[in-house]
C-alpha cells in the first residue's frame, strides 16, 4: 500500500500525552450504585456530601443537567436525556427535582431512593422510597449508618 502525506500533516506534531486518571469509583454507565446530586444541592462545594456517599457505597456519582450546568460538578456526569443514561441496582437521586430529561436517564434503575425538600417534586412519582427532607441533613445521617454497618 502505498500512502502519501500532505505537507499539513506532516506539519502536525504531538506535543503532549496526558492519560486520564482511573479513579476509585465505577464509571457512572456500569456501576450497580449510582448517587446522582441535582439543583438542591447548592453549590460545588457541597457535591463532597453526595460525593461521600457514593464512596461510603462504592457507588458512581452523577449530576443533573441543572448542577453541571451551574458548573458543580463535570458535565461527563451528567444523566439524563442529554447526559448518560444508567439502569443500575440502586439510583439515589439528592436534590433533583425529577425533570422529564433526567427521568430519561435514570428510570431503568430497578430500585430509585429520592431525597427532597419539596414533597411535591416529581421524583417522588418514579421513587420506590423517598425522604421528604434537607439533603444537607438526610445524606450526612445516611452515610454515618452505612459506614457504621461496615
Amino acid at each position: 500500500v502505498s500512502v502519501t502525506i500532505s505537507g499539513a500533516a506532516k506539519a502536525a506534531r504531538i506535543v503532549e500525552r496526558v492519560k486520564e486518571e482511573k479513579g476509585a469509583r465505577p464509571e457512572l454507565t456500569e456501576a450497580a450504585i449510582v448517587v446522582s446530586g441535582g439543583r438542591g444541592v447548592g453549590s460545588a462545594e457541597n457535591f463532597a456530601i453526595i460525593e461521600k456517599l457514593a464512596d461510603s457505597l462504592g457507588a458512581a456519582v452523577g449530576a443533573s443537567r441543572a448542577a453541571t450546568d451551574a458548573g458543580w460538578y463535570p458535565h461527563q456526569f451528567q444523566v439524563g436525556q442529554t447526559g448518560k443514561t444508567v439502569s443500575p441496582q440502586l439510583y439515589i437521586a439528592a436534590g433533583i427535582s425529577g425533570a422529564i430529561q433526567h427521568r430519561a436517564g435514570m428510570q431503568t434503575a430497578k430500585t430509585i431512593v429520592a431525597v427532597n425538600k419539596d414533597p411535591e417534586a416529581p421524583i417522588f412519582e418514579l421513587a420506590d422510597f423517598g425522604v421528604v427532607g434537607d439533603l444537607n441533613q438526610v445524606v450526612p445521617q445516611l452515610t454515618d449508618e452505612i459506614t457504621k454497618r461496615k
